[in-house]
C-alpha cells in the first residue's frame, strides 16, 4: 500500500525532540481525560447501585447528550484549525475572530439541544427502549443534565482554544477541579449525605450541572489571569468579519454534520444492539464507560495533530507538516498496542465492580475484550481523521467518519439485529469488523495528501 511507503519515508525515531514534543502536548490531555473517565466510571458505579433500569436511563440520556456535545466539539475543532494556522502565521486578530465565531455557534447548538431534552425526555427514552418503566428515571435525569450544555459550550470552546495554542496544563487543572466537584456532588446528592435528601438519578443530573457551572467560572478565571491571545471583551462577541465567518463555516459545516451524524449513528447502534434485550443496554453502558479509560489516547493525539501539523501548515512549512503527520501516525499505532493490552486485562475485572446481574457482567466483559482486540484499528482510523482535520479537509473527514458509519456499519448491524436471530456476541463482533476494512479506506485517503495546505493564506 502507498501508506506503507509513506511511513517508511519518515522514520519515527530520529535525532530530534519530536516524540518529546508530542508527549508534552498529549500527556496533560490524556491525564485530564483519564481523570474524567475515572470519575465517570465512579458515577456510573454509584448509579448502578440503583439498579439496571437507572443505569440504562443514564446511558440513554448520555447518548442523546453525546449528539449535542459532538456537534459542539466539531465547531471547536474546526475553529481550532484556523486558530492554529492563524497563530502560526502571526495573525492575532484573526485568532480572536475565529475563537469568537466558534463560541457563538457552539452556544447556538447548545440551546437547540437543550429544548427537546427539557420538553420531551420521555419520547427520547422510548425511542431507544420500548418499555414504559424507562420513562420515570429518564424524566428525572435528562431535563436537568441537558442544561449543562450551555456552560459546557463555553468551557469546551475556550479550553480547546487554549490547547490549540499549546497550553495544555490549565485545561488539565480545570478538568481536575470539574471532575472532583462532580464526584463530590454526586456522592452527597445521589444517596443523600451531609443532611441532604437522597435524590437518585436526579441527584446525578444536578451534580453534573453544578460541576459544569464550576468549570465555567474556573475557565473564565484562567482566561482573565493569563491573557490568552484569543481573549477579548464579551462585548465584541458578535464582531466577526464576514470573510472569517464564511471561511470557518465552510470548513466547519461538514465537520459539524459529521459529528452530529457520527453521534446519532452511535445512538442508533445502541438501539440496534438493544433489540437483544434491556440487559444489553446496561452492559453496553459498562463497556462504554470502562473503555473511556483507554480511549483517552485519542484526545491526546487529536490535540497533538492540530498543533504539530496545523501550525507548520499555517507557517507554510508543508514538508515539516507532512513529516510530523506520518511520524505521529506511527507513534499512535505504537501507543495503541500498549493501551490495547491494558484494556484486555481490565476486561476481566471492571464489569464485576457493578451491582448488576451475571449476564450483564458477562456481556460487558465480552464487549471490552472485543474493543481491546480492535483498538489498533480504531487508532489507525482515528489518526487519519485527525490529520485530515488538521489540514482543514473536512469533506474527506466526513466521508471517513460518519459517512462510513452510516453507509457501512449501521446497515450491517441493522441487518443482523432485525433480520437474523443471531446472539448479541456475534452481532457485536461483526459490527467491529467493519473498522478493520475501514483501515484500507483511511490509508488510501490519507496518502492523497489533500490536507497538505495552508489555510491561513486563503483569508
Amino acid at each position: 500500500m502507498k501508506i506503507t511507503k509513506r511511513l517508511r519515508q519518515y522514520p519515527l525515531f530520529q535525532a530530534d525532540d519530536f516524540i518529546r514534543q508530542v508527549l508534552v502536548l498529549a500527556t496533560p490531555i490524556i491525564l485530564q481525560q483519564m481523570i474524567t473517565a475515572m470519575i465517570l466510571l465512579l458515577e456510573h458505579l454509584k448509579v448502578g447501585q440503583l439498579g439496571e433500569l437507572a443505569l440504562s436511563a443514564v446511558a440513554i440520556s448520555n447518548r442523546y447528550n453525546m449528539i449535542g456535545l459532538f456537534a459542539i466539539n466539531g465547531v471547536a475543532v474546526a475553529t481550532g484549525v484556523y486558530i492554529a494556522q492563524f497563530y502560526g502565521a502571526g495573525r492575532p486578530e484573526q485568532v480572536k475572530e475565529s475563537y469568537r465565531f466558534g463560541l457563538l455557534v457552539s452556544l447556538g447548538i447548545a440551546i437547540i439541544f437543550v429544548i427537546p431534552g427539557v420538553l420531551f425526555p420521555d419520547r427520547i427514552g422510548l425511542f431507544f427502549v420500548k418499555d414504559g418503566a424507562i420513562v420515570e428515571p429518564i424524566s428525572n435525569y435528562l431535563p436537568i443534565a441537558v442544561l449543562a450544555f450551555i456552560p459546557q459550550a463555553y468551557s469546551l470552546s475556550t479550553q480547546n482554544a487554549m490547547r490549540t495554542l499549546g497550553e495544555t496544563k490549565i485545561p488539565l487543572l480545570i478538568g481536575t477541579i470539574t471532575v472532583v466537584s462532580n464526584a463530590f456532588l454526586n456522592f452527597i446528592l445521589i444517596f443523600g449525605h451531609l443532611g441532604l435528601p437522597a435524590l437518585g438519578v436526579k441527584g446525578a443530573a444536578i451534580g453534573n450541572f453544578l460541576a459544569r457551572i464550576i468549570e465555567l467560572f474556573a475557565t473564565r478565571l484562567a482566561v482573565a489571569k493569563r491573557h490568552f491571545v484569543f481573549a477579548g471583551s464579551l462585548r465584541l462577541l458578535f464582531k466577526v468579519p464576514a470573510a472569517v465567518a464564511s471561511a470557518i463555516l465552510k470548513r466547519a459545516a461538514p465537520l459539524i454534520l459529521n459529528e452530529i451524524g457520527y453521534a446519532s449513528g452511535l445512538a442508533l447502534l445502541l438501539k440496534f444492539y438493544g433489540t437483544r434485550g434491556k440487559d444489553v443496554i446496561a452492559s453496553m453502558t459498562i463497556m462504554t464507560t470502562a473503555s473511556e479509560l483507554f480511549f483517552v489516547l485519542f484526545a491526546g493525539l487529536s490535540v497533538a495533530s492540530t498543533i504539530i501539523v496545523g501550525q507548520p501548515l499555517g507557517a507554510n512549512d508543508l514538508e515539516r507538516a507532512r513529516s510530523n503527520a506520518y511520524r505521529l501516525y506511527k507513534l499512535g499505532i505504537l501507543l495503541a498496542l500498549i493501551f490495547s493490552a491494558m484494556m484486555f486485562v481490565c476486561s476481566f475485572f471492571i464489569p464485576h465492580f457493578y451491582n448488576v446481574s451475571d449476564l450483564v457482567k458477562e456481556q460487558a466483559s465480552f464487549f471490552l475484550k472485543m474493543y481491546s482486540l480492535f483498538y489498533v484499528f480504531y487508532t489507525i482510523n482515528g489518526m487519519s481523521y485527525h490529520i485530515l482535520r488538521a489540514g482543514g479537509d473536512m469533506k474527506l473527514t466526513m466521508i471517513l467518519d460518519s459517512g462510513f458509519l452510516w453507509i457501512v456499519n449501521l446497515p450491517v448491524v441493522a441487518f443482523c439485529a432485525y433480520l437474523t436471530d443471531w446472539p448479541i456476541y456475534l452481532i457485536f463482533f461483526i459490527g467491529q469488523m467493519t473498522d478493520f476494512f475501514k483501515c484500507f479506506l483511511s490509508g488510501s485517503i490519507l496518502v492523497k495528501e489533500s490536507w497538505v495546505k495552508n489555510l491561513a493564506i486563503e483569508i
